[in-house]
């Protein structure tokens, strides 16, 4: 999809990740497995459905607010991990943007998307995005246990990119069928 005005994308993406990711803190810490790993995660819908619509300007927004919000929350002093689980978190979906374009032949303009397909995307990514940060995080001492940390965070991504993915195509399509219904009222 061509984005006309970048830099509005990059900060509202932005601020749109942050809120979600204060919403889901909010809603569920109390199921953490553990620090930066969630059961639900709501946010990494977010960082999908940008980087789909908007390419590499959502990843830019994604990068910009997970660094905001890794510093805000996660901060110990370490900065190189904190930016770059940040850059992870926007470079991840971008990544699995491009491998379902490649494997899957994801339209880019996202005219042929089916339920079939955002459903191999959203697993893809997930499983992508705990990979890539849990690679980081144990790398970086932060994680001691790879493989239960990539499960649990691989299942919350993909059940917080599935609940906000599945709901916005709800909700597009709805909003689509009331648009055609007021083209053609029943009498």
């Amino acid at each position: 999809m061509k984005t006309k005005n970048k830099p509005a994308v990059v900060v509202l993406t932005a601020a749109a990740y942050a809120a979600i990711f204060e919403l889901n803190s909010l809603l569920f810490s109390s199921f953490e497995f553990s620090a930066n790993v969630n059961w639900i995660f709501l946010s990494s819908g977010l960082r999908l459905a940008f980087v789909l619509v908007f390419g590499v300007w959502g990843a830019l927004g994604i990068m910009l607010a997970s660094i905001a919000t890794n510093l805000i929350h996660y901060f110990d002093g370490d900065l190189t991990t904190a930016v770059v689980a940040g850059i992870i978190s926007g470079l991840g979906p971008l990544l699995a943007r491009s491998m379902c374009i490649h494997f899957y032949s994801l339209d880019i303009e996202l005219k042929k998307l089916t339920v079939q397909l955002l459903f191999k995307a959203a697993t893809l990514f997930a499983v992508l995005s705990a990979v890539l940060h849990q690679l980081w995080l144990t790398y970086r001492g932060y994680s001691d246990h790879f493989i239960s940390s990539t499960a649990a965070m691989a299942f919350g991504d993909f059940v917080g990119t599935i609940f906000l993915l599945y709901s916005a195509k709800y909700m597009i399509t709805q909003l689509l069928v009331r648009r055609e219904q007021r083209k053609f009222p029943e009498f």
